[in-house]
């Protein structure tokens, strides 16, 4: 027999009585504190709870300084029961105020014959309500392009021997023709007065050499008249126009020009020639 060799002996395992060991050996084992704080906690779960959505700091958006609130802009009065009814126009129109402009001198000039409007309000204001063709026939469908800068030509050099005569001609070699502007005919536009009432169709368009947008036409300057409009006068504008419906073959309302409703600010206005007739 062969020394420190352990004789076989035959197991039977039970896997009841192996389970049963193991729950005693549970039970005996003793309870030892958890080392961590968050150990073996209750963390309440809803499902009713939104997922967090977090944003990174770096993807904040810093805070804009605070700016006030656009003033609220206060239609003319007697604008929705006087002024759209007596130029035959619904009295429910759209009226979108356009800019605030300060009356020039040159506005009064015969000679220049033209209101103008300011660039910004006609950017920012009317050229969102006009349409494609409104646009085209204003001259504002497209952005100008920026004018070239204009270098001065240098003197040309008299040649040896020339009388001094020839002075003048070469001096009046140097004036050029004054260059004409493109021809457009404009939109169709009334200008409108609370006391003067309309004028007569003018027309609304965009200077190509100053890129100015302007009313002009015959009958203007005797608009102006009877506005009694003064120089540094400050007036707001306002633009409705009223677009063709049909309803079911039937015209409801018919097409009418662009308005243009002028009104002085600072309590300067006369007052509706409807609520104090001449």
């Amino acid at each position: 027999m062969a020394i420190g060799k352990r004789p076989l002996a035959m197991v039977l395992y039970d896997p009841a009585a192996a389970a049963e060991r193991q729950r005693a050996a549970k039970r005996a084992r003793p309870a030892t504190a958890s080392t961590s704080a968050d150990a073996g906690a209750m963390v309440p779960y809803s499902t009713d709870v939104e997922p967090i959505n977090a944003v990174p700091l770096s993807a904040v958006p810093p805070r804009l300084p605070w700016a006030p609130a656009p003033p609220v802009r206060v239609e003319p009065p007697c604008l929705r029961n006087h002024i759209l009814p007596a130029l035959r126009l619904r009295a429910d129109l759209p009226v979108h105020y356009i800019a605030k402009k300060t009356v020039t001198g040159t506005d009064l000039d015969g000679h220049q014959n033209r209101f103008r409007i300011p660039t910004d309000g006609v950017l920012r204001n009317l050229r969102p309500i006009l349409t494609i063709d409104e646009l085209a026939d204003t001259n504002l469908l497209k952005d100008p392009a920026p004018r070239p800068r204009r270098h001065p030509e240098p003197d040309p050099v008299p040649e040896i021997g020339h009388a001094a005569g020839n002075v003048g001609e070469q001096e009046g070699k140097k004036k050029k023709k004054k260059m004409q502007g493109r021809a457009h005919g404009g939109l169709a536009v009334k200008l409108v007065d609370l006391d003067a009432g309309a004028s007569w169709e003018l027309r609304l368009s965009r200077w190509d050499s100053s890129h100015g947008t302007v009313v002009k036409g015959e009958g203007y300057l005797d608009f102006i008249r009877r506005c009694r409009f003064k120089a540094n006068d400050v007036v707001d504008i306002w633009a409705f126009k009223q677009h063709a419906f049909r309803h079911f073959g039937v015209t409801m309302c018919d097409a009418s020009p662009l308005h243009l409703l002028i009104v002085k600010r600072d309590d300067q206005q006369h007052g509706c020639r409807y609520c104090h007739p001449a």
